[in-house]
């Protein structure tokens, strides 16, 4: 099994310590970042304020623009060999996932994963897209006047549970209810909070001491939650 820092939320600058932590796990002095901003359409202000924040950490970046580039497999392939850490970025988890199956780039996560060639890690979207199952806000981000949360399914499902990133924004409590349709575990993790999985060992870490997360789990149709220890940075 490979390395995950899946990040729920926040801003570059509040999840600093979380992003140096991610970094930290590649155990590299000067490691190769790749960007995959696939979930905001390749947005130009995102990257570049990425590359400012991570090379400011010391890391190499390269971004894997698959709206706005046009790439061959092998020089995905080659970008894909060259990372230490790949850094999936916020936006609309349904279209990144819909974009990603149309260049075989799940199956090359996965495959990434199971080699553990590379830190896999990304904020919100790219929290949601290493589990099974994600509560998200898909619709919002296609420009939707009229939407509500959906379920991001079909994922990569490297960590076999549903997820709800931001929890602390307004009606994502709503994931309490409906991840009784899914009979399986979730994890409900507000802003600057992240999971960490290397191998078989997962821990959660925070960057704001007023983070939280939950574990959840239906038992004869009752709602088991559990606030989880946090180890804050």
């Amino acid at each position: 099994m490979g390395r995950i820092a899946a990040i729920s939320g926040g801003s570059l600058e509040s999840t600093e310590a979380l992003n140096k932590y991610a970094l930290a796990m590649t155990e590299k002095d000067k490691p190769n970042v790749l960007f995959v901003p696939t979930a905001s359409r390749d947005d130009q202000k995102y990257i570049a304020n990425f590359k400012e924040a991570f090379s400011a950490l010391g890391a190499e970046v390269q971004v894997l623009e698959l709206i706005r580039g046009n790439y061959s497999e092998s020089k995905i392939d080659k970008m894909l060999d060259w990372a230490d850490l790949i850094y999936v970025g916020g936006g609309n988890a349904v279209y990144m996932l819909n974009v990603w199956n149309r260049l075989n780039l799940i199956e090359k996560l996965r495959t990434i994963f199971k080699n553990d060639s590379a830190v896999l890690s990304g904020n919100g979207a790219g929290c949601v897209c290493w589990f099974y199952c994600g509560y998200s806000n898909s619709q919002y981000n296609d420009g939707s006047t009229d939407w509500q949360y959906i379920w991001a399914d079909n994922l990569l499902d490297l960590h076999h549970n549903a997820v709800c990133p931001h929890y602390n924004d307004d009606e994502r409590s709503n994931f309490d209810r409906r991840l009784l349709e899914k009979e399986i575990p979730g994890f409900a993790l507000e802003d600057n909070v992240a999971l960490i999985q290397i191998g078989e060992h997962t821990e959660f870490i925070a960057s704001h001491p007023k983070a939280r997360a939950f574990y959840m789990i239906y038992l004869n149709s009752q709602l088991l939650k559990k606030e989880i220890d946090l180890k804050y940075l």
